[in-house]
């Protein structure tokens, strides 16, 4: 029994001890870094800074002048950081059937730059194995020998 007990103890102290260096870290569990939270993260350290001025002037460490030049510069980038923070959000992501679309008139742009004179698309051979190339490709899609000029 006492063997039992001991072997009970060991288990939750190893345990307790244990886990924090077994759990994910907090760094872990953050929401990825974007241009938002990069964002956010300036316009708090902007108020911060603001906050942090009104203070010196309370306490006479700053001219009058000199303070209200500063606040102003402070202020106007905070403007400028959180309109660049509310048009980030206005944004919305392109629908996958806009990108797709936009795939496809790419791709008909493209092939239609590639028609000769008579409306067929331009082609011709690789001189190694035989594939057809497009005009305009360096090397050959089957084979990778380098084409000469068209």
């Amino acid at each position: 029994m006492t063997a039992f007990l001991a072997i009970l103890i060991i288990a939750v102290v190893v345990s307790v001890v244990g886990y924090p260096l077994l759990r994910p870290s907090a760094a872990m569990l953050t929401i990825p870094f974007g241009p938002i939270t990069a964002l956010e993260d300036r316009k708090f350290q902007l108020y911060a800074d603001i906050r942090e001025l009104g203070f010196d002037y309370r306490m006479d460490k700053l001219e009058e002048a000199d303070y209200e030049v500063e606040v102003e510069q402070l202020k106007s980038e905070a403007i400028g950081v959180v309109q660049q923070i509310e048009e980030l959000r206005s944004q919305t992501p392109r629908a996958p059937a806009d990108l797709e679309a936009e795939i496809a008139a790419y791709r008909e742009k493209l092939d239609n730059s590639r028609k000769d004179d008579l409306g067929t698309t331009a082609r011709r051979f690789c001189a190694e194995c035989g594939s057809t190339v497009d005009t305009d490709d360096r090397f050959c899609a089957a084979c990778g020998k380098e084409l000469g000029p068209s």
